[in-house]
């Protein structure tokens, strides 16, 4: 009986999963990326060789993400909607090339935090900071969000 118990549970749990984890994210051939959404892409960030696309579902919009490098090996990702509207550009970069008020605000905020990746930020039209990850005092994934002038500082939770 325990068998026939365990063994509907492990049919149950199966069932209810496609290996995209609840996922909308769907690689796409780089060639299959539509013209406007990859001059959108190279025109936030000229000079990357794109490596990678997917789709997915964000807010419930469709968006393009596709990642790269650029001429300094630096990673990069952009999010640019099917109508090749730029969401989102970012560039890893060092801390060292943080400004000094983003550095101070993030010291600020969360004195005890170290930054395992970094990366600028252009969202949209207009909008730039900078995007930390790492460990808070508790040792949970956080992300920082802090704006290029330090005024504005937004902290959540990743899965990291």
């Amino acid at each position: 009986m325990r068998f026939f118990i365990y063994g509907s549970l492990c049919l149950a749990a199966l069932a209810g999963c496609d290996g995209s984890g609840g996922s909308t994210e769907k690689d796409v051939p780089l060639d299959q990326v539509p013209p406007a959404v990859r001059a959108t892409a190279d025109k936030a960030l000229p000079g990357v060789q794109w490596k990678t696309a997917k789709t997915k579902t964000e807010n419930s919009q469709a968006v393009y993400e596709l990642k790269g490098r650029d001429s300094t090996n630096r990673e990069v990702e952009v999010e640019v909607t099917p109508e090749a509207r730029l969401l989102e550009a970012e560039t890893e970069i060092p801390l060292e090339e943080v400004p000094i008020v983003v550095r101070e605000a993030l010291k600020a905020r969360l004195p005890n935090f170290k930054p395992e990746k970094i990366e600028s930020v252009s969202k949209g039209v207009g909008s730039s900071g900078y995007e930390f990850e790492g460990r808070d005092e508790a040792n949970e994934n956080i992300e920082v969000f802090i704006s290029a002038d330090g005024t504005q500082v937004t902290v959540e939770e990743y899965d990291g």
